[in-house]
């Protein structure tokens, strides 16, 4: 099977960057904070380091493995200053998680006793509503950080994934087929609907308000003497 899998021409380099960046731009981000290299390469031409948008959640972009591990502490303190913070993390390929590839770690674990959720996303099509839930979660309730784990080839437009990962155009015997018919449909499903447009509205935030149970009638006060 040859590498047949279509897509509209003027879109070749849909990948991370334009999801990730429609998303943010939608909910009114124009910089984020962090120290990322070659996972988010195509994401910021140029490393920055810049202070998010006052009065707005925090987004931070960090790289696999060392990125991720540093940012526990800067995290757990968002955690106890009760501070809604978006952490972006790069990642192995989702192929070859748990198969000793560089810098594989178990990032969720790390996370899960400091984030409000940590989610590992799968396919370019869940980008968007990874993040838009992701920020939601973040300001909603009691504020505090969210992890989203990007796997490096989400991150990468479709003709560079398809070069690395798409295996060999002819295969030789039963089981090079099998493989590359294999890789042929992981790639398939990693960019399905991903040309499609999504809603990047925020989502609504949800602040709890106090019961008039939980606030309690508010009593007179009792007369004096000579009242």
């Amino acid at each position: 099977m040859g590498n047949t899998f279509l897509f509209p021409k003027e879109r070749r380099i849909l990948g991370c960057p334009s999801s990730m960046g429609s998303q943010l731009s939608g909910e009114g981000f124009k910089h984020s904070m962090g120290l990322s290299m070659g996972d988010f390469s195509p994401l910021i031409p140029t490393p920055k380091l810049i202070l998010p948008p006052t009065g707005r959640i925090g987004v931070a972009t960090v790289t696999a493995g060392p990125g991720v591990t540093n940012a526990v502490t800067a995290i757990k303190n968002a955690q106890m200053a009760e501070s809604p913070l978006l952490l972006i993390g790069g990642a192995a390929a989702s192929l070859q998680k748990g198969r000793g590839a560089l810098q594989d770690i178990d990032q969720l674990s790390l996370f899960k006793t400091l984030c409000k959720a940590c989610v590992s996303v799968r396919t370019v099509r869940q980008i968007v509503p990874s993040l838009r839930q992701a920020i939601a979660t973040a300001q909603s309730g009691t504020p505090g950080p969210v992890f989203v784990e990007l796997p490096i080839d989400v991150l990468y437009p479709f003709h560079v994934v398809e070069k690395e990962v798409g295996g060999t155009k002819s295969a030789r015997g039963l089981q090079g087929k099998l493989v590359q018919w294999y890789l042929q449909n992981y790639i398939r499903n990693l960019f399905a609907g991903a040309w499609e447009p999504r809603d990047v509205t925020p989502l609504p935030v949800k602040v709890p308000l106090a019961t008039e149970d939980e606030v309690g009638v508010v009593h007179q006060p009792a007369l004096g003497f000579w009242g």
